[in-house]
């Protein structure tokens, strides 16, 4: 790579993450978040917004506090109750062809 291109590259994270970091401040001075207000730079890899407390209900796990599986689960669950009669190309699995294939070792 070219050295002019890796020094734009490297102006274009440095502006991303000034972008983010202005949105975040400009967020917590929203809602009166002071103590993010001090420190800007200390919450450029983290929300302002987390309190950090797992036992809090908008920080910790959700299937603790409202006793649901996650959608990853409810996806699972789904797949194993229903037979897909589609392949992931949108074919039509046909039984007997499945079985001739693999009663003839194919």
């Amino acid at each position: 790579m070219d050295h002019v291109q890796e020094k734009l590259k490297h102006g274009e994270r440095l502006q991303q993450k000034e972008k983010k970091l202005a949105r975040r401040m400009k967020q917590a001075k929203e809602w009166g978040l002071d103590h993010v207000l001090k420190e800007p730079h200390k919450y450029h890899k983290h929300s302002p917004f987390s309190c950090g407390d797992s036992d809090c209900v908008m920080c910790g796990n959700p299937r603790k506090f409202f006793k649901e599986p996650t959608i990853q689960e409810q996806r699972a669950n789904q797949d194993m109750e229903t037979m897909r009669d589609k392949r992931s190309n949108g074919k039509v699995v046909d039984e007997i062809d499945v079985y001739l294939r693999v009663r003839n070792g194919e």
